[in-house]
């Protein structure tokens, strides 16, 4: 009867270690960041990602991240709905848009991406002046016609001074302005830079003109479940901003294979200073908002729009 109660308290206790152990390492997997599906453009913003990636900071910090790449912003746009991603790159009119048709995303901070004005060969254009009564290739309703809006008003003209032509399609757009069927076109970089390459001349950009409005945007539902993978995300940018700006040369086969990058500027394009995460405040982001005024249906606020809890201050 000892014997048989000496085998019953042995395996008591081995059953109630075990127990103790798996609860142990529930905890821990319980711990461990989510996962996170973030979202790219062949874009140069998009670098500290990729080097963070390449650079096994992600695995470092124990987060898993997927980048995912996609060759139109539809594209993505569409998985960002469809939940296949939790963040992106974007800008402040795209978000505006999203939360007027009532999907919850986010802006968590704001990024280096240029847009520039380029004149055609044959357009006589050699400043913003002579943009006067000219043809002006953009797509409407988005971050290329609110730019070349804004930077019109801050040279004293107005919309109504040149003829908009709505081209959606970035190629289409260059291949327009190079054969002069268009004056001028809103181009984001590098591919303003390539057609100045081939024979375009550059008339503004967005650094040049104080305005950043590319952003990186993350939905609500991946702010509430995912923070703290989403702070770890933001430390990894940090990190791999601080490895490319001593020599950004160093990471041209990630820009040449993952962000397909026109190999004819590789070597003179001048690659952005990557900052360390940062967003406006609420007047810097008014712009923005007053554009969008009339546009949406929505009174759409600073709040609506930004999440800058991920931003140390």
């Amino acid at each position: 009867m000892n014997k048989n109660k000496g085998y019953f308290l042995l395996t008591l206790t081995l059953l109630l270690c075990l127990f103790i152990i798996s609860g142990c390492e529930q905890g821990n997997l319980s711990q461990e960041p989510d996962s996170l599906r973030f979202g790219l453009l062949p874009d140069i913003t998009c670098l500290p990602m990729a080097v963070a990636e390449k650079e096994g900071i992600y695995e470092e910090l124990g987060i898993q991240v997927e980048l995912v790449y996609f060759s139109k912003a539809m594209e993505r746009d569409q998985a960002l709905q469809a939940g296949e991603i939790d963040g992106a790159i974007s800008d402040f009119i795209a978000v505006g848009f999203f939360q007027d048709s009532g999907f919850d995303v986010k802006i968590t901070s704001q990024n280096e991406n240029i847009f520039a004005i380029v004149a055609s060969p044959y357009s006589n254009i050699n400043s913003i002046a002579d943009l006067k009564g000219k043809t002006v290739g953009v797509s409407q309703n988005t971050i290329i016609e609110f730019m070349v809006d804004e930077i019109l008003k801050n040279h004293d003209l107005t919309p109504d001074d040149i003829n908009k032509e709505f081209i959606s399609a970035i190629p289409l757009r260059r291949e327009l302005l190079l054969q002069g069927q268009i004056d001028a076109a809103c181009i984001p970089e590098p591919l303003g830079s390539l057609s100045v390459e081939q024979g375009a001349s550059m008339v503004t950009d967005s650094e040049e003109e104080g305005l950043m409005p590319s952003v990186i945007i993350f939905t609500q539902e991946a702010i509430d479940g995912k923070r703290e993978s989403i702070e770890l995300f933001y430390k990894a940018y940090g990190e791999a901003a601080e490895l490319i700006n001593p020599d950004p040369s160093l990471y041209n086969d990630l820009l040449l294979e993952k962000l397909r990058f026109p190999e004819e500027i590789i070597d003179t394009y001048e690659i952005p200073y990557f900052a360390q995460p940062f967003i406006s405040d609420k007047e810097g982001a008014e712009k923005y908002l007053n554009w969008l005024h009339g546009r949406v249906d929505r009174d759409l606020t600073y709040d609506d729009l930004v999440d800058d809890s991920f931003i140390d201050s």
